[in-house]
């Protein structure tokens, strides 16, 4: 039967579908109510229209059957492999033959872009062992303008420099007592704290001598404020915070109460804008105005220990733990958040951050000096992202 026998109006199967339809609608509900308008309108369709229609039914049928075709042929393939794995081998091997062996050309532009390879390179040293041997340290400062490290030992009682690229060290001081913290004021002096002889010291750089500053009881962490020459000296069981004028040698009590969050006071550290930032005992974060004294707890860290604090000058702060086989905490100044962005730094105890180089520096007290590399701890999924190697 042919497309033209059922729909072309002078067809012999004309009258039947005429019939069929009417019988349709007589069976069909609501279609006795239809229109001659709609009637008439349906006898003058189109009959090419209807073939079209067709037609393309047909075609998509035909396409149809080809996906189930290639759908058999799969199924097929795949009781083959089951069956008999070898003969998938042994194609496989026979078309490798015929068509020779695979030529692979690598160009410019699959390289990787300069940009994207630093990335990995960070991310290889993102944990440098740059020096061992260091003594108990507590205390760690950097200058990126001489490419060297200070490191307080607390229990040797000195003071060493350290080469950031060669991890070459010297004695720099001696005789300093019970070297707490250090600062650097890029002058050619440090600042270190002796907490059992209740001091600050300032130390000659160039030649290792030293005098005292001021004395004061439990001095522990020290920070400066080069714009207006002053130091400010966290003491330990007091929880008060001393700024010491350097050039006078004035001494007046800025803060008070900051052992109210419980536990003692470790370090300070200075945003430069007017305040001070203080860590604690108890993971404690306290957020000072030195202009009027008053503070708060920006921060808690339960079950740590703030031993050190340092601002990125960005909205972070950078606090090293001792807890828990040393960590690296990392806390957002707008809001107190904090995460874990290093592991394994054992008894860490001394912090330093090189802002321009993207660097941060602990020391601790098994004499070791490291190099983070800042941009490893912000990648995502930061909570203990930056681990040592194996075997440092």
């Amino acid at each position: 039967m042919s497309f033209g026998n059922v729909f072309d109006k002078g067809g012999d199967q004309h009258g039947s579908a005429e019939k069929s339809t009417e019988k349709l609608r007589g069976n069909t509900p609501g279609a006795e109510g239809v229109s001659k308008d709609v009637r008439d309108l349906e006898e003058e369709r189109d009959p090419w229209l209807v073939r079209q229609t067709a037609h393309g039914a047909f075609g998509a049928m035909e396409f149809l059957d080809g996906l189930f075709r290639n759908a058999e042929e799969v199924a097929a393939a795949q009781r083959k492999v089951s069956e008999d794995p070898q003969a998938v081998t042994r194609t496989a091997a026979s078309n490798v033959k015929a068509c020779g062996p695979l030529e692979v050309e690598i160009g410019e532009k699959d390289m990787p872009k300069m940009d994207e390879l630093s990335k990995y390179i960070d991310y290889r040293e993102a944990y440098a062992l740059i020096a061992t041997g260091l003594g108990s340290s507590e205390g760690l400062a950097v200058d990126p303008s001489e490419n060297t490290a200070y490191v307080a030992d607390r229990a040797g009682h000195k003071l060493s420099a350290v080469d950031l690229t060669t991890g070459a060290q010297r004695v720099i001081a001696t005789d300093l007592g019970d070297v707490g913290d250090v600062k650097v004021d890029g002058k050619g002096h440090a600042y270190v704290t002796d907490y059992a002889g209740g001091r600050l010291l300032v130390v000659n750089l160039s030649d290792g001598s030293f005098t005292p500053v001021t004395g004061l009881t439990g001095a522990y962490g020290v920070a400066l404020d080069g714009k207006s020459g002053k130091a400010y000296v966290a003491e330990y069981s007091e929880g008060k915070l001393i700024e010491v004028d350097l050039g006078t040698k004035d001494i007046r009590q800025a803060v008070t109460g900051l052992n109210a969050a419980g536990g003692n006071i470790n370090c300070v550290a200075l945003d430069g804008k007017g305040k001070a930032y203080v860590g604690g005992t108890v993971g404690s974060l306290q957020e000072v105005d030195l202009a009027d004294g008053r503070h708060h707890v920006l921060a808690s860290l339960p079950g740590t220990n703030a031993v050190r604090v340092e601002l990125d000058g960005a909205g972070r702060a950078y606090a090293v733990d001792p807890e828990q086989k040393g960590r690296l905490h990392e806390i957002t100044l707008a809001d107190g958040g904090h995460r874990v962005v290093a592991l394994e730094l054992e008894w860490c105890k001394g912090l330093a951050l090189d802002t321009a180089d993207g660097q941060i520096y602990v020391s601790n007290q098994q004499g070791r000096l490291w190099r983070i590399g800042k941009s490893a701890t912000e990648a995502l999924g930061g909570v203990g992202r930056v681990v040592p190697p194996p075997g440092t």
